[in-house]
């Protein structure tokens, strides 16, 4: 969902007490939710420190967010986590796989990496992670499922990732009527509640695939992880956390959404920190996108 699911809480701030975005690119003032008040930056690298997978949800377009993703990335750099990103499809690991080992240069890697990136990502706020994973020798793992193969789960069923795959990522269990109608309604509010009824059953579920198989791919890294993944995946609530607890119960993840703006501290905020920090002008109002597209009634 390429607005985040924080956008109901970014319209309702309100004008005192709110969580303050930090005045700089990237954020110094992360809030810690459990404890209700910020922290410094500090604190925050400890506890990445000490997670198995550090999740970083962003807004796609952000380049404060990915100013400080490649921040955190590089104080993790020493103990080689895996960079799993959500930017690249699973189809594509073997390529990604081919440009790393390669003995082309630094700047022919990157090159052949932008290329890889599908139409859609923009390539400016992903290649300084992608740097860093080539001058740290860091594993790059392909996250996302491809939407072709999401078509085919949304005609098909799940059936399509092949026998047993519900039930090896996850989706056959642990997972309540009460959580299916929350995504229900995120998945409205992210689509300015302009979607049939049966449509928001079929992208919640779609919704589920995603991270169910997100989650797969972090829990295939040969050690620590850190994920690049859009806000609304990293919810320990509804999204890629609920997988990896059930899959992996001892693993420590750590979930820090990377917000924007200012946000009311009685808002939901279903992570461990929120690093607010400046939003995007953005010259596409999303809502009004839809509602152009969506068709009018019928004429006699």
């Amino acid at each position: 969902m390429r607005v985040g699911l924080l956008a109901a809480s970014l319209a309702a701030l309100a004008g005192c007490g709110a969580i303050h975005t930090a005045g700089s690119g990237d954020a110094e003032q992360p809030w810690k939710v459990s404890e209700r008040r910020h922290v410094a930056f500090g604190e925050l690298l400890r506890q990445a420190r000490e997670a198995d997978i550090v999740l970083l949800g962003e807004t796609h377009d952000n380049a404060a967010h990915h100013a400080t993703q490649r921040r955190l990335l590089e104080s993790l750099a020493d103990r080689t986590p895996a960079l799993v990103m959500e930017q690249f499809d699973l189809e594509q690991q073997a390529s990604l796989d081919a440009i790393l080992r390669s003995k082309d240069t630094q700047q022919q890697k990157l090159k052949a990496l932008k290329t890889l990136m599908k139409p859609g990502w923009q390539w400016s706020g992903y290649e300084g992670l992608l740097t860093t994973a080539l001058e740290r020798g860091l594993p790059v793992l392909a996250a996302n499922i491809s939407r072709e193969a999401l078509r085919e789960v949304g005609r098909s069923g799940i059936s399509a990732l092949g026998n047993g795959a519900s039930a090896q990522l996850g989706l056959d269990s642990g997972w309540s009527t009460a959580q299916q109608a929350s995504l229900r309604q995120e998945v409205e509010a992210a689509h300015c509640g302009m979607l049939p009824e049966a449509a928001v059953g079929a992208m919640a579920n779609a919704q589920r695939v995603r991270d169910a198989i997100m989650a797969d791919r972090l829990l295939s890294a040969p050690g620590s992880a850190v994920a690049i993944l859009g806000r609304g995946h990293v919810r320990q609530d509804l999204a890629v956390p609920v997988y990896l607890k059930q899959r992996a119960p001892q693993k420590k993840v750590l979930s820090v959404a990377l917000a924007e703006g200012e946000l009311a501290p009685d808002a939901p905020q279903p992570y461990d920190y929120v690093i607010p920090g400046p939003a995007v002008r953005r010259a596409d109002d999303p809502c009004a996108e839809l509602a152009a597209q969506k068709p009018g009634p019928a004429t006699r």
